[in-house]
Parts: C-alpha cells; sequence; structure tokens
C-alpha cells in the first residue's frame, strides 16, 4: 500500500515524557525543526506519575563516588561503570539545566533544596517537587515550554506504526496514524526514540495504558539490537484497593513506614540487613514470599510513626488517595503489594543514546545503556531522563549531516486479515494475565517453556512481522513480539542476577554478562568486564 509523505523535519521525537521533551527543548534551542509525537496526550506517560524524585548528590556527606558506589552495587555487578560515572557526574549540571526551565524543588527550613532517603541509598539524595509529584510537576513545565517553542510540532493522538528506512537501511522516518485517522509518512534527519516503557504486558503495572513497548519493538523490526529484556523491576509498594494500581513511594519507607504481613508481623529485616530499604528486587521478592506464607493478597505498611499533618503535607498525593479509597491508612495501615514498574532492558545503546542502526537514537526506559545493570537504584531512572538527553543532543548535532532525500512516497506491505475487537481485547487480557505468571517475579525454566508455545501459537494466529493499520492490533503485535523476546531472554539466562530471579537457578553468573538479542539472530552475550556479580538474595 502506498503511503505519501506529509512532512519533514530535523528531528522526530517518539514519545512525550520528560527524556524526549528535554531533547526536543535542547535541539530547537540550536535551532533544529523537531516534532514531536504522542500517543495520547502530550501530558500522558510514565513521567507523569513519577513520584520519588530525582537522585543528586548535593549534601555535604555525600559525593559523586558515593552516589556511584550505591548505583553499581544496587545493579548487582550488570552496571556499565563508565555510562554510570558520566550520568552521575553531570547529575549536578542536569538538575541546573531543569532549574533553569522553572522548576522549583521543594526546599527545607534552610532554603536549600529538600533531600529524602530511598531504597538502597547510603545517604539521603533525592530531590523532589511538590512533595510525592515529581514526575507532574517537571512534566508540567517541559510541556509549557515545548508548546511555546516555535521550531517544535507536537502531534497528540499519534501511534507511531512503524519506523521507515532508505536503501542503505537508515533510519529516514516514520509511519502514523494521526488524530484522524489519516495515515502518512513523516521524513526525518534523525528519529529519537523516547516511548518509554512497557509495563502494560502485564497484568498490574504502576504505567499507564501508552506504555506496551512499541518505541522498542518498532526498533527492533527495523534492525535495532536490544538488550537484557529480562531484566524488568517490580516496584514493591503498590495500592490496588478500590481503583487502579496506585504507586506509594519509596520515601514513605526512607522516612520510617515499616512493612508488616496481614498476621501483624514485621518481616524485611529478615530478608535483608537494610529491611525496609533493601533494594527494589529484594524487597519485592519478600513481599511475595510473605504473600504466600500467609495465603494474603497484600501486606501492610505501617506508618504511625508520622504524625498525620506532616504526613498530609510531605506526601499529598498519597495522602489524598488513601482517603478517597477509604483506606484507614493510620488504623489499618496501607494494603500494597508489587507490580511492574520499570523496564531496565530496551534499545542497546551507547552513552550517547545512538543505536546500531545510522540515525537512529533512543533516551529514557526504553533506552538500554547499562546504566541501571540489573536493578536500577530508586530515582536514578528520573537521573537519566534528566542527563541522557544532553549527551545524545550534544552528539546527534555533532554528526548531524542534513539527509538531501526527495521521497514523496512509501510502498509497504500490510498484514490483510481482519481482527475482531472483541477477540483482541481478550487476547491481550490473556497475555497479561499469562506474562504475570511467567515473567513475574519468580521464574522458573518448566513455566517459561510453556509460556514460550503459548507465545508462538499467538505468533501463528497474529502474525506480528506483519504490520496493521488498526492500532489496537498493532499495539497487540508489539506486546506478543516483545513478551516472545522477554520469555526468550529469560530462559536463556540460566541463573539469578538482580530483577531476574530463577527459582531453578538460585545461582549467580561467574561474569556478568549483556544479553542481546537481533532479529534473524541467535540470542548472544556480551561481556561486562568491569564488575563481578553482586546479590542480596536471601531467599
Amino acid at each position: 500500500m502506498r503511503f505519501n509523505v506529509a512532512a519533514k523535519y530535523d528531528v522526530i521525537v517518539i514519545g512525550s515524557g520528560i527524556s524526549g521533551l528535554i531533547c526536543a527543548l535542547e535541539l530547537a534551542k540550536r535551532n533544529k525543526t523537531v516534532c514531536v509525537l504522542t500517543k495520547e496526550a502530550v501530558t500522558e506517560g510514565s513521567s507523569l506519575y513519577a513520584q520519588g524524585g530525582i537522585a543528586v548528590p548535593l549534601s555535604e556527606g555525600d559525593s559523586a563516588e558515593k552516589h556511584l558506589l550505591d548505583t553499581i552495587k544496587a545493579g548487582s555487578g550488570l552496571t556499565d561503570i563508565n555510562v554510570a560515572r558520566e550520568i552521575v557526574a553531570h547529575s549536578v549540571s542536569g538538575l541546573e539545566s531543569l532549574i533553569s526551565y522553572g522548576i522549583k524543588f521543594d526546599s527545607s527550613l534552610q532554603d536549600k533544596i529538600h533531600l529524602t532517603k530511598e531504597a538502597a541509598h547510603s545517604v539521603s539524595r533525592v530531590c523532589h517537587v511538590g512533595g510525592d509529584a515529581s514526575g507532574k510537576y517537571i512534566t508540567k513545565v517541559l510541556v509549557d515550554r515545548a508548546c511555546r517553542e516555535p521550531n517544535i510540532s507536537i502531534s497528540q493522538g499519534t501511534f507511531a506504526l512503524a519506523l521507515l528506512t532508505d536503501k542503505k537501511e537508515s533510519i529516514i522516518g516514520v509511519l502514523i496514524e494521526d488524530v484522524t485517522r489519516e495515515h502518512y509518512a513523516l521524513l526525518a534527519n534523525d528519529i529519537v526514540i523516547a516511548s518509554g516503557g512497557a509495563g502494560q504486558i502485564f497484568e498490574n503495572t504502576t504505567n499507564p495504558k501508552v506504555c506496551t513497548g512499541d518505541g522498542i519493538v518498532m526498533s527492533y523490526q527495523a534492525g535495532a539490537a536490544l538488550q537484557d529484556l529480562e531484566m524488568i523491576q517490580f516496584h514493591p509498594t503498590v495500592l490496588f484497593d478500590n481503583g487502579d494500581p496506585f504507586l506509594i513511594t519509596e520515601a514513605v519507607r526512607g522516612e520510617g513506614g515499616r512493612l508488616k504481613n496481614i498476621k501483624g508481623e514485621y518481616f524485611a529485616n529478615q530478608y535483608h540487613e537494610l529491611g525496609e530499604l533493601a533494594p527494589r528486587d529484594v524487597l519485592s521478592r519478600a513481599i511475595f514470599f510473605e504473600l504466600e506464607k500467609t495465603n494474603s493478597k497484600h501486606v501492610l505498611l505501617d506508618i504511625t510513626n508520622f504524625s498525620e499533618d506532616y504526613f498530609k503535607f510531605r506526601f499529598p498525593s498519597v495522602y489524598q488517595t488513601c482517603l478517597d479509597r477509604r483506606v484507614e491508612l493510620f488504623k489499618t495501615g496501607i494494603p500494597v503489594s508489587p507490580a511492574a514498574h520499570y523496564f531496565i532492558g530496551g534499545i542497546k545503546c551507547d552513552l550517547s543514546g545512538a543505536a546500531n542502526i545510522e540515525h537512529l537514537w533512543c533516551v529514557g526506559e526504553c533506552a538500554s545503556n547499562g546504566f541501571h545493570g540489573a536493578n536500577r537504584l530508586a530515582s536514578n531512572s528520573l537521573l537519566e531522563c534528566m542527563v541522557a538527553p544532553h549527551f545524545l543532543v550534544s552528539k546527534l548535532l555533532e554528526d548531524f549531516k542534513p539527509n538531501p532525500n526527495n521521497i514523496t512516497y512509501f510502498e509497504i506491505d500490510l498484514d490483510p486479515k481482519e481482527y475482531n475487537d472483541s477477540i483482541i481485547f481478550r487476547i491481550a487480557s490473556d497475555l497479561k494475565k499469562n506474562n504475570s505468571s511467567a515473567l513475574g517475579l519468580i521464574r522458573t525454566k518448566s513455566v517459561l517453556s510453556q509460556h514460550l508455545n503459548y507465545l508462538n501459537s499467538l505468533f501463528e494466529s497474529l502474525s506480528p512481522d506483519k504490520l496493521s493499520l488498526n492500532c489496537q492490533v498493532q499495539e497487540l503485535k508489539n506486546m506478543v513480539t516483545l513478551s516472545f523476546l522477554i520469555c526468550q531472554a529469560a530462559l536463556k539466562r540460566e541463573h539469578s542476577l538482580g530483577v531476574h530471579y530463577r527459582q531453578d537457578f538460585l545461582n549467580l553468573p561467574d561474569e556478568c554478562k549483556h544479553l542481546v538479542s537481533c532479529k534473524n539472530t541467535e540470542l548472544y552475550w556480551l561481556s561486562q568486564t568491569f564488575l563481578t556479580p553482586v546479590t542480596a538474595n536471601t531467599k
């Protein structure tokens, strides 16, 4: 089918989270024309729901070296130390850049930026905005700035269907469906994937509906290498009662909140010496085991160490949500359990976000540069979103060579099948449920193998390699493809490391290696030579 080219830009950014918006703003300041494509409203994405804050070593007793060591320790030996060192070293300048946009961080009584402590941090170093609504306030300021920037065009309600390549296999554009359901191609000299994670492939997730891994799969279909797809972080404390999953920020535990099971027994210290501030992978599994032990659906986050006035001031979103959902937070505690939260793996790239295909870049949660290793340190995600765009923009501009192509249309083969909406909904629902059982916190060869057979059957019926112009269908195809790749990787990694916990292979690897997936190529290992394996598993 023929698709006409509707417009051409210097750069197209797919995604409107914090990292994508910073890329767009920094490029626009340097006189590049930028088009930001966003699946729903420009504000909708994981960035909006980020509660905790940004980890930056600002306090007198802190340093970049301490922050780096905490990052490496949490990453369980898979962290790329050079990438981590650079990101942490530029954390203060990244923060200053955000402040220059007009973002005002919460301050202490001494009129300094207030710092709180979160899991696996050795000191308090997490800056926040609006108490427990950092992502919301930062996103709002960046969106306001982007909307006023004449070099930025924002296309809301736009689904990016596929990346387009030239005869040399370089990326030159995107096929889209816009808000009016028109289909056409947009050309650009460079494409930046900033599409976020893929939590929606699971039944329970903190991610919004838009996070289905589209950008990761699009890049894979175009020939990009993917890395460490089996590394998926589950947040330990998520409220499910009377509404959608709602994350209870780690800062509540950082300031003294404690976990107890439904029998009233405090259990965190039985699993790790840091108790409630253990790395997320350890604490999520600890809660999982407690749920199994007590045959319950949640544990309780005890916040009786707080006064109600202080809690209401410090955690306004958590406080109001609990009230709205009729949770007796000071009497019984907040009922919480783990949920899929952060996609550590993604499009393989270097520090600058350059993928293995010319003119393709990635940034934020969809990117895998090795910073987070096998388990992300709390509030390092927004740190990466704040800092990495500056590396990307600098390298993109350095390499920028205008593409003189005069293509006016593309011929693309499409999936000829018709799909019933109710069947698509049912398959998506079953996929999420089955992924949660097989690809969740606890994994085994037998369950993974059975799940791979199930995913193979979906491949036969859905033909994920064939493009559909039905966005619901294409979204499901992306989810199935990514689930298949994750399952393959989880089977291949026959040891436990960080968030990847194989109950049948509790041993650590002899050497930490990245696992790389490429289209039409066998999975292969990539040596990580900097560090030795680290574990905090106690069960």
